[in-house]
């Protein structure tokens, strides 16, 4: 029977050498990560400056994600458009954004608002 040897002649030849590349990506890769580590604990440091960005937007100066709807809580509004059952009604002549409890409405319906959570506003048709 003919014996395979796996690693003979020019096989045994790209191994050795596919072994050296590995060893030596390792070790490079182990001074990239010690020369960033060796950066000190600077937030943000070195080429990633300007990638990063460091502000935050703080509600004191005027930044807000959601509006304050609960001045609807309990207004009567008139379906500007079919509420199925997401849609906008018209409060006091404002636009305004709104979910029913599943059911659909439809336009020219009136329509309570019975709960705000956030910038969920939930409607039910009287």
């Amino acid at each position: 029977m003919l014996g395979v040897q796996l690693f003979s002649g020019a096989n045994s030849l790209v191994f050795s050498f596919v072994s050296y590349a590995l060893v030596g990506i390792a070790i490079l890769g182990l001074f990239v990560i010690l020369y960033l580590n060796s950066r000190g604990s600077k937030k943000n440091a070195g080429m990633l400056d300007e990638l990063v960005l460091d502000e935050r937007q703080q509600n004191s100066d005027g930044y807000t994600s959601v509006t304050d709807k609960s001045k609807f809580l309990g207004a009567i509004g008139v379906c500007a458009t079919d509420l199925r059952p997401a849609g906008t009604i018209m409060i006091e002549g404002q636009p305004v954004d709104v979910v029913t409890e599943g059911s659909f409405v439809k336009q020219g319906n009136i329509v309570k608002v019975i709960n705000v959570d956030g910038s969920r506003v939930l409607v039910r048709q009287i």
